[in-house]
């Protein structure tokens, strides 16, 4: 099968910082797969130089056969890549059910003429658009109510609204920035079974995620980053099995160490990652 993503050694320098080094990896469609690593190694700036919010220093990535390096994040997003980010980005003085519409307004075909005088053609426009914001929202399980603002919502169903308004963008490839950041068991048990919903429709997901329970339960297959740099690509068993990976994590000097239930099969707590000054989780 061909790749849906495709990044070959990609490079990314902040002044003398190597914040990737020469990382390459590709994603099929349909395929789940988690890139990990310790604070620090890469995993944030690489997804910002994939969703065009870093510039890269070299490299290429490539998306459904063309090329996206130096192209605008609002280009791959309309080419079909969209993505969430580790820190909530909503639009806090709106509604739930605007800001997943949000996602869907630079596909209308409505005039400055139809939304100054609110047309038959813009009013048939916006029914439509909230007809489908409203069925994306079912999608993910939201049951609150849409004319809330966001800001009113638990932190857990704002992840919910964050992902429906990605899915509204009706992408090939779905970016997920540490969705399961902040949620309690049952919500990550919801929010693996809605990653798996998304997969089933064909959509390749590239999560970044700290849970290694969850990658591990859900991936199907991993990239490990330290330093900027792949250290593994493989499989759950095999990345588990991998000294290299038990090194990275533990700093473990044993090469018949072996990763257990107390290292990559639980949570990994972390420190929220500044993505704007180097530090390159």
């Amino acid at each position: 099968m061909t790749a849906l993503l495709e990044v070959r050694d990609l490079h990314l320098r902040f002044g003398g910082v190597k914040a990737v080094d020469g990382l390459s990896f590709e994603v099929r469609e349909g395929e789940i797969l988690a890139v990990i690593g310790p604070n620090g190694a890469g995993k944030t700036s690489a997804f910002n130089c994939i969703s065009g919010f870093y510039r890269p220093t070299s490299g290429s990535i490539s998306f459904d056969g063309r090329s996206i390096m130096r192209v605008l994040p609002s280009t791959i997003t309309r080419r079909g890549m969209a993505r969430t980010f580790q820190n909530l980005r909503l639009f806090k003085e709106m509604t739930v059910l605007d800001n997943v519409k949000t996602a869907m307004h630079a596909n209308l075909r409505e005039g400055i003429f139809d939304n100054l005088l609110h047309t038959p053609r813009y009013l048939r426009a916006e029914e439509a658009c909230a007809r489908e914001a409203r069925g994306w929202l079912d999608f993910v399980g939201f049951e609150g109510d849409e004319q809330l603002f966001v800001t009113q919502l638990p932190y857990g169903e704002q992840r919910r609204v964050e992902i429906a308004r990605a899915l509204a963008t009706s992408p090939k490839l779905l970016l997920l920035d540490e969705p399961a950041a902040g949620l309690n068991y049952g919500e990550k048990q919801g929010l693996m079974r809605l990653i798996r919903k998304i997969r089933d429709l064909g959509v390749g997901i590239v999560l970044i995620e700290h849970d290694m329970g969850l990658v591990m339960e859900l991936a199907e297959r991993i990239v490990v980053l330290n330093y900027g740099k792949e250290i593994a690509d493989g499989t759950p068993a095999e990345i588990k099995a991998n000294p290299i990976v038990i090194e990275a994590y533990l700093g473990a000097e044993d090469e018949e160490a072996a990763i257990d239930d107390t290292t990559l099969t639980q949570s990994v707590p972390i420190a929220a990652d500044d993505e704007r000054k180097g530090e390159q989780a």
